[in-house]
């Protein structure tokens, strides 16, 4: 199926909906069968013989909410998991817990430092509870990192060069960060910190310089280094070049790559095709007996897009269900990007991806052929049975 083609006709349509999700008022929707069943069961969603190209909305409707009972065994151990989440979606703190034993590291989105307030770092989204309970689950066997997320927001050119050329500044900096992971016991950061510098129109070179002095200075007092980076996308002059990552690897743990937002309302389609997720992994580390290449965390969304004639936009676990159980149709597999997708007729109509159990698994099998871990993004965001893969 050549859904690129499909897509592009979307935007040729007049839309003459009423801007809702809901049937047309006058028109009875027989709806698909609602998700009723929810917890941990005695097999995973391979022993139920769901992992499959052909795929029904009934099974992921009555199946999506199962998960197996055994949530500490991992399936995938090609490379380590970092798993995000954030403040505003609470299910993502009790993934985390609940499949405690599928994750290496675990990175909620708290922090941000701005120019202005350098050393000012709030921690009102701190969830205390929560940190107790993911220590409290660690045992000999295994541990989850805690490594909270920093983003580096409303930095100008200014801002950034007089961070790399003061010296006291920067160390403050780092103490702060120091500090905050002694008193909360983080292992870590994700630093998300590349595009914010390199939009500012500063030189590669100098932000290189100032990412790998603040992991240095971090790495002194045995804390993880992540590094969030975009993916290529086919420019003439990319926004993290190979050349980058060499300059970074040897001061960086991992680097978290975005393959993620291949799409967007502007250009639908599917959300990270991948043959495109194995080019970006291949142009960063060409050699696959290059030992850096087990550096890169290959991104894998748990959310969806749904695109409509008004724009669309992402979706998540709940308003992907609520889509299918106004479905009638057939759910369809692009062999191109490796996606399921499927077509939305009532109201703004449009194309819907979203991550199946099939086109995870393709993913995760590219990762272990790459020698390579994954981060997903976000652990509240996708189905219960996604973690059965894990």
């Amino acid at each position: 199926m050549n859904i690129f083609f499909l897509v592009s006709t979307l935007f040729l349509i007049v839309s003459v909906s009423n801007g809702t999700l809901a049937p047309e008022q006058g028109k009875k929707s027989k709806k698909q069968e609602k998700v009723k069943k929810s917890g941990p069961v005695d097999k995973d969603a391979y022993q139920r013989s769901l992992v499959k190209r052909d795929i029904k909305v009934k099974d992921i409707l009555r199946e999506a909410g199962l998960h197996s009972k055994d949530t500490k065994s991992r399936r995938f151990t090609a490379g380590d998991v970092l798993g995000y989440i954030t403040p505003w979606n609470s299910e993502g703190y009790e993934n985390a817990n609940k499949f405690h034993g599928k994750f290496d590291m675990v990175s909620p989105v708290w922090f941000t430092i701005k120019s202005q307030d350098l050393l000012k770092i709030s921690t009102h989204d701190i969830q205390k509870q929560w940190l107790h309970d993911m220590k409290a689950a660690d045992n000999e066997n295994h541990t989850v990192k805690i490594v909270p997320r920093i983003l580096f927001e409303g930095w100008s050119s200014d801002d950034i060069i007089e961070l790399y050329s003061n010296i006291k500044k920067r160390d403050k900096l780092i103490k702060a960060l120091c500090d905050l992971a002694q008193a909360y016991q983080f292992d870590g950061y994700v630093l998300e910190i590349w595009n914010q510098f390199i939009f500012s129109g500063i030189k590669k070179k100098l932000i290189i310089s100032l990412i790998n002095t603040i992991a240095d200075g971090l790495r002194i007092k045995d804390l993880d280094i992540i590094l969030a980076v975009p993916p290529q996308k086919g420019m003439d002059k990319e926004l993290f070049p190979k050349k980058a990552f060499d300059l970074l690897a040897p001061h960086i743990r991992y680097f978290s790559l975005m393959t993620y937002d291949y799409s967007s309302v502007q250009n639908p389609g599917p959300n990270a095709p991948i043959d495109w997720i194995k080019t970006c992994v291949e142009n960063l580390v060409p050699d696959s007996k290059d030992i850096k290449r087990a550096q890169i965390l290959m991104g894998l969304n748990f959310y969806g897009y749904h695109y409509t004639s008004t724009g669309g936009g992402a979706i998540i676990n709940s308003q992907y269900l609520k889509l299918l159980e106004n479905f009638k149709g057939k759910i369809q597999w692009d062999d191109k990007s490796n996606e399921h997708f499927f077509e939305v007729k009532h109201n703004e109509g449009g194309y819907v991806f979203f991550p199946t159990l099939y086109s995870i698994m393709s993913r995760l099998d590219l990762a272990t052929e790459l020698k390579i871990g994954i981060s997903v993004w976000e652990l509240g965001q996708g189905l219960k049975y996604f973690f059965d893969l894990l």
